[in-house]
């Protein structure tokens, strides 16, 4: 109860806050202001979902997805149309979040997309709906031109329930094409029954660096004390991206058995490792690593600022706001963008007060997930 009340009180100052922000006084209605946030953050997404660069609508669209707000269903419906496959995927990727019936309509229209991305994204979508009055137009797809569309609907039949067509992924898993292997790898991970996760398993033994990230990465959170000895063999291996995603699945481990490994991962000559054994640390509930999130938000490569930034909407600890307002001061906006998105995924007061000056950011992409984020916390 006194968490509840201390929470309270802090929406409570914050708003007070940004009534002054506002309206240069706190006699306002917080009513009034909330509704003038909201305006605001309306008008920047549909602005941005009207620019002519490319990359700015999907940001929009993806922003839109976040918000998570039903009142903005018009503008996924729209990107879902845009000429740019990218916006037209992350449409569809956020209309879950904020309508699954229209989600169904919207991925059933899916199926007819002339990009396959997309198409295999509307597949992915009707699988996660359990959409089983799909099934005779998800079958169709099988006889695509392009084997990446037949494995997302060989994928999306075995998550219906269709497991004669789990033998389609399997064969793509053992040979063929590098990016349909590593399709099909990342499917195995979503299927996730015991057939998946063996073939998984079998896959930690590749000499092939590619195919034991992707293998690690789709295990994720299923990997068991079965792995224990191989995953501490990967979390040593020469490349940084399979030492990366092997200690992010020993995070998933029994604390007991892998925190004195992890601990040590968290020295590893490369920075993103470090992250990952951070990561892997707060999952197994130690803050002996934390001080890597703040030694790495000031990195002086800012691709590894912005993957901490990430990593942060993630991880509880107590100086987390200030490394998120330290990240979006950041002069490069992929860092910034990042940070919007963490803020957006911690939630509560604090991330409010950060979101709300990103409103004037420089890059409309930013103020977009800015808005996005913002009208989640008001939900």
């Amino acid at each position: 109860m006194r968490w509840k009340i201390s929470y309270a009180l802090a929406w409570i100052f914050m708003l007070g806050f940004v009534c002054v922000v506002f309206a240069g006084e706190r006699s306002v209605k917080t009513g009034e202001v909330i509704a003038k946030i909201r305006k605001q953050c309306y008008a920047i997404l549909r602005q941005a979902m009207k620019s002519e660069e490319a990359f700015v609508r999907s940001g929009a669209a993806r922003a839109v997805g976040e918000s998570e707000d039903p009142g903005l269903i018009p503008l996924l419906e729209k990107g879902v149309k845009d000429f740019y496959p990218t916006t037209r995927q992350f449409a569809l990727q956020g209309i879950p979040n904020v309508s699954k019936s229209k989600a169904r309509i919207i991925g059933r229209a899916g199926l007819e997309d002339s990009n396959i991305w997309v198409r295999s994204t509307a597949l992915g979508l009707l699988a996660d709906l359990n959409d089983t009055q799909s099934i005779g137009a998800i079958k169709s797809q099988l006889k695509s031109p392009d084997r990446m569309v037949r494995l997302a609907a060989a994928y999306t039949l075995v998550r219906l329930g269709e497991e004669q067509y789990f033998s389609e992924l399997t064969r793509a898993v053992k040979g063929g094409d590098t990016v349909h292997r590593f399709q099909a790898i990342t499917y195995l991970g979503k299927i996730g029954d015991k057939a998946s996760l063996r073939l998984l398993k079998e896959l930690l033994e590749s000499d092939e660096e590619q195919v034991l990230s992707a293998s690690l990465k789709s295990l994720g959170e299923q990997a068991d004390m079965e792995l224990f000895r191989p995953l501490v063999k990967l979390s040593l291996h020469e490349s940084p991206i399979v030492r990366r995603n092997a200690v992010l699945a020993l995070g998933y481990l029994p604390p007991n058995a892998v925190k004195k490994q992890v601990k040590l991962i968290c020295t590893d000559p490369d920075p993103l490792v470090q992250l990952s054994a951070a990561l892997a640390m707060h999952r197994l509930k130690s803050t002996e690593c934390n001080r890597t999130f703040t030694k790495l938000i000031e990195h002086r490569d800012f691709a590894v600022r912005a993957s901490t930034a990430r990593v942060l909407g993630k991880v509880d600890i107590p100086n987390r706001t200030r490394l998120l307002a330290k990240a979006l001061g950041d002069s490069k906006a992929r860092v910034r963008t990042a940070a919007v998105r963490a803020a957006g995924q911690m939630g509560g007061p604090e991330a409010f007060q950060l979101l709300i000056q990103m409103l004037d950011d420089p890059q409309e992409v930013i103020r977009a997930y800015a808005a996005g984020n913002l009208l989640k916390l008001m939900k």
